[in-house]
């Protein structure tokens, strides 16, 4: 059995090396980088909710970067016809971030990918191991995160936005 500072060792190396495999669930979008493939799926997972769209400080508050980072990249977006911007049908000086019909077909397509890359890794892994790996990862989670005021997922921070389960 390994003393405490050889396993605190360990762990961070195998932390290291999480951050270099090729994630089987996590899928890229065609033609898009990681961050805008983030930003696709949080905007569809936010629009189960707010069908006219999100504000862009509400992507910026999600995906915790900046204003003129995310207008950058709904004009880009935007330009592939991904995205679509549109006035609020309340307040015409708010634009509304929204997926477009393309937009909304390959998230769905990214995500069955994703799914079926996680659902690999639950079968290589057993159900008893998969559930330890929840268990132990809920515990890191938990134990990094107590009492951070950063640590609620997009779209659970602002209930309005929260799609149905």
């Amino acid at each position: 059995m390994p003393n405490d500072h050889t396993a605190s060792h360990a762990l961070m190396h195998a932390f290291r090396q999480l951050r270099h495999i090729q994630w089987g669930g996590r899928q890229q979008i065609d033609g898009c980088t990681r961050s805008e493939t983030m930003m696709l799926l949080c905007v569809r997972r936010c629009m189960g909710s707010s069908p006219s769209g999100l504000k862009a400080s509400d992507l910026s508050g999600f995906l915790r970067v900046t204003m003129p980072t995310v207008s950058q990249m709904v004009n880009v977006l935007a330009a592939r016809g991904l995205l679509e911007r549109s006035p609020d049908p309340k307040d015409r000086r708010i634009v509304r971030i929204k997926l477009t019909a393309e937009g909304e077909r390959l998230t769905l397509e990214t995500e069955a990918a994703m799914h079926r890359g996680i659902q690999e890794l639950t079968e290589h892994l057993g159900i008893q191991r998969t559930q330890q790996l929840i268990e132990t990862l809920e515990d890191i989670y938990k134990y990094y995160n107590d009492g951070s005021p950063n640590t609620t997922p997009p779209c659970e921070a602002n209930p309005t936005l929260n799609p149905p389960k």
